[in-house]
C-alpha cells in the first residue's frame, strides 16, 4: 500500500496497476500514518467501465475508481467535494473557473499564465479537492489533473469563482446563491445517499456564500482575464 497526501490528508491506496502509481507519485506521503484507506477492487473498476462516458485505455479505470472512493470519504468524513474545473493561485488566492467539458477553462487559466507568468500558480486543470476547514475554503491540486497534466500539490483560499461561457466579447454578472449552488452541483458528484446530499448542499451553499460566483462571458484574449480579475476588485 502506497500512501498519498491530498487535501491535507492522507490517504492509503491499495491497487493493482503499477499505472496507478505513476500517475500519483508526485503525491506520495513521507508518513506511514493514514487518515482513511481506499482498496480497489475488480468489482469497482468493471463499475467505471460501465459508466464512463468517454472510451479510454483501461488503465484509467483505475485511476477514476480511486477518485470516485477518495471524494465519496472526504465528502461524508472531511467537509470536502471534488469541483470539475481549472484553478490557479494569483497572489495568494485561489480563483476557480468551471463549465461544462469544452467551453475552454484550461485555454482561459492559461491565459492568466501568460498574462502575470510567474506570478500565476496552477492548482489542478481538472478536478482538484475543496476543502471547509476553519470556516475557510480552500482548494487542492489533486493528481486527477487532466489532459495537459497541470497541477501542484498546493492550496489556496478561494477568491472568486467563474462559471465560464464563449461569448465574442467579455461581460462578467454576478450570480445569485442559488443559481451558483445549481451552477456548481452540475460539476461534481452527486452522492446517492440524502444526508450525504444534504451535506454537499450545505457546504455549497457556504462556499457561495463566502466566495462570490460570476457568469463569465469571454473569449480567447488578455483582456478576459482582466474583466475577470477587475470584477473581483470592484
Amino acid at each position: 500500500m502506497d500512501i498519498y497526501r491530498i487535501a491535507q490528508l492522507n490517504i492509503g491506496v491499495e491497487n493493482h496497476a503499477d499505472f496507478t502509481k505513476e500517475y500519483m507519485k508526485d503525491y506520495l506521503a513521507q508518513s506511514d500514518y493514514t487518515d482513511f484507506t481506499v482498496t480497489v477492487t475488480r468489482e469497482m473498476i468493471e463499475n467505471e467501465k460501465k459508466i464512463s462516458v468517454e472510451q479510454v485505455p483501461d488503465r484509467y479505470y483505475e485511476i477514476t475508481a480511486v477518485l470516485r472512493s477518495v471524494c465519496k470519504t472526504i465528502l461524508e468524513r472531511y467537509n470536502g467535494f471534488f469541483l470539475h474545473c481549472s484553478c490557479l493561485m494569483y497572489k495568494g488566492e485561489a480563483y476557480v473557473f468551471t463549465a461544462k467539458s469544452g467551453t475552454g477553462k484550461s485555454t482561459h487559466t492559461r491565459m492568466w499564465r501568460e498574462v502575470f507568468k510567474d506570478e500565476v500558480v496552477m492548482i489542478n486543470d481538472d478536478k482538484p479537492i475543496v476543502r471547509l476547514i476553519d470556516d475557510t475554503f480552500y482548494i487542492y491540486g489533486t493528481p486527477w489533473n487532466g489532459k495537459h497534466s497541470i497541477s501542484n500539490n498546493v492550496k489556496a483560499p478561494i477568491k472568486a469563482i467563474f462559471y465560464l461561457h464563449q461569448a465574442k466579447e467579455n461581460k462578467v454578472t454576478k450570480c445569485d446563491p442559488l443559481s451558483s449552488v445549481a451552477k456548481l452541483l452540475s460539476q461534481t458528484v452527486l452522492p446517492d445517499n440524502k444526508e450525504v446530499m444534504n451535506t454537499l448542499l450545505e457546504l455549497l451553499d457556504k462556499l457561495v456564500a463566502q466566495s462570490p460566483m460570476y457568469d463569465l462571458q469571454c473569449n480567447i484574449s488578455h483582456d478576459a482575464v482582466y474583466t475577470a480579475l477587475n470584477s473581483v476588485k470592484e
